[in-house]
């Protein structure tokens, strides 16, 4: 077996492999072996026909295809394995050439790890944003975890207001026909939530306890049911029973409900410090990224297409896991977003562009800084996770070993990525400055990290 590798554009090479006649007449008959038992020829037992008895019925080349599916995938790995390729997707395969008395060419192209040229990565200058967390941070996390608790309680009014749990019937038609997904009974509306469609909501507004009324409304032009887009529609809604929030009182016992804190006091202490963790291992991130982002400016390197779909791939299912956590099924968020599967996954390549090339790139500098990670490094690191899931009985912690144990390779490569990325960082010029406040994305996790503490 002879084998040329040409490199393409865009990461790609193509294999060319030449085999002689001898080789293909072996695949010819592994495929006369596999398939003989098959074949009725008149005057042999089944399964006993001689290999030149079956051509001269079905013709010289019977075996043939068999012959190319036994020898393409095992041609294949031959050649990758000779010419030390890493591919990142199946290959296409042609056949350039067979004849049973010449022997075959086949080719074989395909996608392969990108090689990146490493630009500057050490003596970078960057700045870094410092967090302050205002005692705003602090009471805005608090009316968060006090509205979470809040309780619905019968309204002492019976006119519907805004901000009321409505509880309804409804039924709507369009052209005075019921439509389907239409209708509900007890079903409960926050009035002024914005749920419904625009309009719906503010006509309830009055309606009495007990009381019915038409609701008159036009879907949006853009619904997600297109039978329903640009539709005027009138739901008949029945008001049965008003409840309103009662917002529980901020003070010490409040403390104790929501949290492990014995006073207020403790408990805003415990969100400032989740916030300032919070903000720095966010700051944190977004350095190293800025950095990453200056050496790839001064790097090169070409990404395979197929290499930035399987990422994209990768990030559209963390995607639908995290719109699973909040009670949204794949399903259902392609219906109501209007968008395919297909679509969204091309949003997230230029995402998972960016990351294959940070990957490439800290990949580059471990090989470079020959960083290496020791036992003692994996350890800490299975202690530290040990250590944040809080108190466990015996056998959970030993099954959690075992689970840590058996990461091990992607623990060491996680550890390398982090000694590479402080590198860079401990090599740098940082400037410091000073952000406003913290931002709205970093709240929620700490307010929900106090409340599990």
């Amino acid at each position: 077996m002879a084998v040329k590798m040409e490199k393409l554009e865009n990461s790609r090479v193509k294999l060319t492999v030449d085999i002689d006649a001898q080789t293909l007449e072996g695949a010819m008959q592994e495929a006369y072996r596999k398939n003989v038992k098959r074949i009725n020829i008149p005057g042999f037992r089944k399964g006993k026909a001689p290999r030149q008895i079956i051509e001269m019925n079905y013709g010289p080349n019977v075996f043939l295809e068999d012959a190319v599916e036994i020898l393409v995938p095992r041609l294949y790995q031959e050649a990758a394995r000779e010419t030390e390729i890493k591919a990142v997707d199946q290959p296409d395969v042609d056949i350039e050439q067979i004849d049973r008395s010449e022997g075959a060419v086949f080719t074989f192209t395909v996608d392969v790890y990108p090689e990146l040229q490493l630009g500057k990565y050490l003596g970078l200058e960057a700045e870094r944003e410092i967090v302050q967390v205002s005692d705003e941070d602090v009471e805005s996390v608090i009316k968060r975890q006090q509205e979470r608790n809040a309780e619905l309680v019968v309204a002492d009014h019976t006119a519907v207001q805004e901000g009321d749990f409505a509880l309804i019937d409804f039924v709507g038609y369009v052209d005075g026909k019921p439509f389907s997904g239409g209708a509900a009974e007890n079903h409960t509306l926050e009035i002024g939530s914005g749920q419904f469609i625009p309009g719906f909501e503010e006509q309830l507004i009055g309606v009495e306890v007990g009381e019915s009324k038409d609701v008159n409304v036009t879907f949006p032009e853009e619904y997600h049911a297109e039978e329903l887009a640009g539709k005027e529609a009138t739901f008949k809604v029945t008001v049965k029973e008003l409840k309103e929030k009662f917002m529980p009182e901020i003070d010490d016992e409040f403390a104790k409900d929501v949290s492990e804190y014995a006073t207020l006091d403790e408990l805003k202490a415990g969100i400032r410090k989740n916030l300032e963790d919070e903000a720095t291992r966010r700051t944190t991130e977004q350095l190293e990224n800025k950095l990453l982002e200056l050496i790839a400016e001064d790097s090169s390197v070409e990404i395979p297409q197929s290499m930035v779909e399987h990422q994209a791939g990768h990030l559209l299912d963390y995607f639908f896991q995290n719109m699973q956590r909040q009670g949204f099924t794949e399903e259902m968020y392609l219906q109501m977003s209007g968008e395919s599967r297909e679509s969204l996954q091309k949003q997230f390549e230029p995402q998972a562009r960016t990351q294959i090339v940070h990957d490439l790139i800290l990949s580059a500098i471990i090989d470079k800084e020959d960083i290496t990670v020791s036992d003692e490094d994996v350890e800490n690191r299975i202690q530290e996770s040990m250590d944040a899931a809080g108190e466990l009985t015996p056998e959970l912690e030993e099954r959690m070993r075992e689970y840590w144990n058996s990461q091990r390779e992607s623990l060491e490569a996680s550890i390398m990525r982090k000694k590479a990325l402080q590198l860079i960082v401990d090599n740098a010029t940082i400037t410091e400055v000073e952000s406003i406040s913290v931002t709205p994305a970093s709240e929620e996790p700490a307010a929900e990290a106090v409340e599990q503490e």
